[in-house]
């Protein structure tokens, strides 16, 4: 068997480094914001409901910014899409499997009908087989009014659920901002420039690549933190966790960067991602509406849809 080369060797040991990187960059940067907000007297509610919700996604914003950068779009597009299905099929499924938990009404209300609005928005926008600077801008701006919207409620009192913040000194917070920010940045450029690397070397696609192994690998904080919360007996804040997440990530991990390009071409694989994305809100949605009670036997539905998902996916790119 032919010996792979030094630099091949380098870039995918450098991608599983990446991998882990995420995930420990992404919780001091969690913490490290979560205490500046108590430092400037930021409300616990609203600080929970939205630094933890952006600042988890963090890895993907970071990717798509860069696969922009590069000149890779099809990369960061097919990690947020990817990550977005991943996160309310498997990542809900597996909350579900660790503990059974009865979901608040206001959960559905609020987080899922928008999180359905935005999938139609994704979904619509993109039909035409382009996103656009104008579209992309769009987008943006629809999370900036959810973003309001949250923010209010969470000022009122209302039901908002809300990650706790493991809360450090000034000093600390401020060093651990710094290194999350920075570290992430450096992180996703090598992420993308290994995947570029790597796909071109063997052939691969990259929007498939990035649809299945670095959406995977960027969701792993937010894995995490539903599956923590779930445990604790937090199945709303599990659930509301990977809605929050989906939404900052289509919105505004593709409508922010994604605005600084004239046009951006959707590969038959997204586009066809796109479309099960908008198949898991309805399965999931259909499960969380006919079963408030939410277990074991709701776990293997969500985790069949994304394992169908993969099936369908590789067999699309194999035609």
């Amino acid at each position: 068997m032919k010996r792979l080369s030094y630099e091949l060797e380098l870039r995918i040991v450098a991608l599983v480094i990446c991998f882990i990187a995420f995930f420990y960059l992404t919780g001091l940067f969690v913490s490290g914001l979560g205490s500046l907000a108590k430092r400037f007297n930021v409300p616990e509610s609203v600080a929970g409901a939205s630094v933890a919700a952006m600042v988890s996604s963090a890895p993907e914003m970071a990717v798509s910014v860069f696969s922009v950068v590069e000149e890779h779009p099809v990369i960061g597009l097919g990690t947020i899409v990817g990550s977005a299905i991943f996160n309310i099929t498997l990542l809900v499924a597996f909350s579900f499997w660790v503990r059974k938990c009865v979901l608040d009404e206001k959960v559905l209300k609020r987080d899922g009908a928008f999180y359905l609005l935005v999938v139609i928005v994704t979904v619509v926008t993109i039909m035409d087989g382009v996103l656009t600077q104008w579209e992309a801008l769009s987008w943006f701006l629809l999370y900036i009014v959810y973003f309001i919207w949250l923010f209010k409620d969470a000022i009122k009192g209302k039901f908002v659920p809300k990650e706790e913040f493991k809360y450090v000194s000034t000093r600390k917070a401020i060093l651990y901002t710094c290194i999350g920010v920075a570290g992430i940045a450096v992180t996703a450029d090598i992420m993308v420039k290994s995947t570029v690397y790597i796909t071109d070397t063997f052939g691969l696609s990259q929007s498939l690549f990035s649809l299945i192994i670095i959406a995977i690998a960027t969701s792993i904080p937010d894995l995490f933190v539903s599956v923590d919360a779930s445990r604790k007996g937090m199945g709303s804040l599990a659930v509301s966790n990977a809605l929050g997440s989906n939404i900052f990530d289509l919105l505004a991990g593709i409508g922010l960067p994604f605005s600084f390009v004239t046009v951006t071409y959707i590969q038959g694989n997204i586009g066809l991602s796109a479309f099960y994305l908008l198949l898991s809100v309805f399965v999931f949605l259909g499960i969380i509406i006919f079963r408030r009670s939410l277990g074991k036997k709701e776990a293997v539905v969500l985790a069949a849809v994304y394992g169908s998902y993969l099936i369908i996916l590789v067999f699309w790119s194999g035609m």
